[in-house]
């Protein structure tokens, strides 16, 4: 039922080059922006370390369905707890000992939220996803993942058959006959046909509309 998967990018800093609170960093008599990220982020801080044969953060909280749908709406990358640590705005979120745990900004940088213990879970992680989402997007973020998730099952569907007509023609092969191969032809068309109007809709779903953010001096 999948089509989805998770995809993370890498970086070493979040932090803006001007202060978003102070206007440090800009040249002197210049108002500061205040800087935007394209979508908020979300950042899967990790020492990569090994996790013996379940790791319960790769194969159940990012597994999760609700998750990976609502990851497209946000800048995924994994930092290590150091760059972490060096970063300006990330530094000090993390209350706890972890090495592995989550972290949310906001577009304009902020907010910031940290998972960590008992809160790096597939339902809470989701949740604050909801957060966030709601303040940087127009777009019902929970109605489209939603919408997204029931979208998986047409998916399955249209590729469950054209799975069975395709071993359905390779055991027939050069027996086949005229009529049986033209209704196969048609059952095809008809489900490139659904697959092409679910793409549609699938990229239409993960489309989120920003909210216009007023720069202030």
């Amino acid at each position: 039922m999948r089509v989805l998967t998770a995809q993370w990018g890498s970086a070493s800093r979040v932090s803006p080059k001007t202060d978003v609170v102070t206007g440090e960093g800009s040249e002197a008599g210049e108002s500061a922006d205040v800087e935007l990220l394209a979508k908020p982020m979300f950042i899967y801080v990790t020492d990569g370390a090994e996790q013996g044969s379940f790791d319960k953060i790769e194969k159940v909280v990012l597994d999760d369905n609700k998750v990976l749908v609502g990851m497209k709406a946000f800048k995924c990358v994994k930092m290590s707890p150091s760059d972490v640590n060096d970063d300006p705005l990330l530094s000090g979120h993390n209350k706890s000992k972890d090495t592995r745990y989550f972290l949310f900004v906001s577009r304009d940088y902020k907010k910031v939220t940290a998972l960590t213990g008992a809160k790096v879970k597939a339902k809470t992680v989701y949740k604050t996803m909801k957060k966030f989402a709601a303040k940087a997007y127009k777009t019902k973020f929970d109605k489209n993942v939603s919408a997204t998730l029931k979208l998986l099952i047409e998916f399955d569907k249209i590729n469950n058959g054209l799975k069975i007509l395709s071993e359905k023609e390779k055991r027939e092969g050069a027996d086949i006959s005229k009529a049986e191969a033209k209704k196969i032809a048609k059952e095809k068309e008809e489900l490139t046909k659904r697959q092409k109007e679910a793409d549609a809709l699938r990229d239409k779903l993960l489309t989120f509309e920003l909210k216009t953010v007023k720069k202030t001096a």
